[in-house]
């Protein structure tokens, strides 16, 4: 649909409503969904909550076919999506030490068998006895987490920084010694190839740039691919997997052509982001946006907008600001950017906007909005608008 289209569409579904609020358009977001589930070629996808962050979406999706479980970024999270019914099998991405959420996992007969949380090193299995008052006959499920970071020359570490474990041995060790603690039990490996999945290889205006991180790409990817292949079979000599983890929105393709994984991770994909505007191989529709409204205009091409500092975490750079979508034509101003309590934009567009306004903005990232507001309002395909709580509007809070 046409910007302007967009626009009018939008300015019209808010038209009963004072912004600032964050609005979903549920046409965009089911098209990423089917998106990804065609660049997943076949494998099924656990859905990233941290990119989401709102329960009716995460419903949403789980209901569409190719989605089967979910990917949650803390304990307290998980437990408390599986209090909720929202789905019943939940991996923990990240390794917790949350002593009181892990006594809560040890004492729950029934989220034991559905939350598989994160360990990489003996420090975390050492961690969980002590939360739980020492070794148990209840087993807690445990997933490995792999480093698959590219590493093509000693000292040289291009990824993210995770675990400790990067070579097959290493991880087969740490398995071996999983197996040998009572009240645990090794179900999973992770690896997310952030160098692939959260690299985008197209920035705009930075054409060197996106030329080396394509070239790290494709020489990172056979790499990881058969590293990955050889672990997995070294850990499954010794422990009987139910699931091998890889990927992230951006590395559907590359991850999907390992044999050795057998289901997919991606969640931004489906909220479409401006980060997401750099990769070269898709591109989301952006399916989440916020308005601001127009509060002054100190001169007639620059109109001041009510609150809108909402920038997201990570490098500090530039890319991290939200950005001006619609009205086409508006840019941040350089002295300003995006500020707590007022963000002036400037640009041809604005002389046509007058105070009272609404002015559409994209998050850098996809699932941190969710921490700005207590409800999206869902825009559906009849244009009928739903109000729906974020995590934050259910009272959640797990930064």
């Amino acid at each position: 649909m046409p910007s302007r289209d967009l626009r009018a569409r939008y300015d019209k579904a808010i038209a009963d409503l004072d912004p600032p609020l964050a609005l979903v358009d549920l046409d965009a977001f089911d098209h990423n969904a089917d998106d990804l589930t065609r660049r997943a070629n076949g494998r099924p996808i656990r859905v990233a909550t941290k990119s989401v962050r709102c329960r009716q979406l995460i419903e949403r999706v789980l209901q569409r076919p190719g989605y089967a479980s979910l990917m949650a970024y803390s304990l307290p999270e998980a437990l408390w999506l599986h209090s909720q019914g929202t789905s019943h099998d939940i991996l923990v991405a990240y390794p917790t030490v949350d002593r009181a959420a892990i006594a809560r996992l040890a004492a729950g007969d029934e989220a034991r068998q559905h939350i598989t949380i994160m360990v990489d090193e003996e420090a975390h299995l050492d961690l969980i006895d002590a939360a739980r008052g020492g070794p148990a006959q209840q087993e807690i499920r445990v997933c490995l987490d792999l480093d698959v970071s590219w590493r093509p020359a000693a000292h040289v570490h291009i990824g993210t920084r995770r675990s400790p474990l990067h070579a097959p041995r290493e991880a087969r060790a740490f398995a071996e010694l999983v197996g040998r603690r009572k009240g645990f039990r090794l179900v999973g490996v992770m690896g997310y190839e952030g160098q692939i999945a959260g690299l985008g290889d197209s920035p705009p205006g930075q054409l060197l740039r996106g030329r080396a991180i394509r070239i790290i790409q494709a020489r990172s990817a056979p790499e990881l691919n058969e590293r990955r292949a050889t672990a997995i079979g070294l850990i499954r000599a010794v422990a009987d997997l139910e699931f091998v983890n890889g990927g992230g929105t951006g590395s559907l393709e590359s991850t999907s052509a390992d044999y050795s994984v057998t289901e997919l991770a991606a969640g931004s994909g489906l909220i479409g982001p401006t980060l997401f505007d750099a990769y070269s191989r898709f591109r989301p529709r952006p399916a989440l946006m916020y308005a601001l409204p127009v509060v002054r205009k100190p001169a007639p091409d620059i109109a001041t907008l009510f609150v809108g500092g909402y920038v997201a975490s990570g490098t500090g750079t530039k890319d991290r600001l939200p950005q001006p979508y619609l009205p086409e034509g508006l840019t941040l101003t350089s002295t300003e950017g995006a500020g707590e309590v007022q963000t002036p934009v400037r640009g041809p567009a604005a002389v046509k906007l007058s105070p009272g306004d609404p002015v559409w903005m994209r998050h850098a990232k996809a699932g941190e909005l969710a921490e700005r507001f207590t409800h999206y309002q869902l825009l559906d395909h009849d244009d009928s608008l739903q109000a729906v709580p974020t995590y934050r509007g259910e009272g959640q809070c797990f930064g």
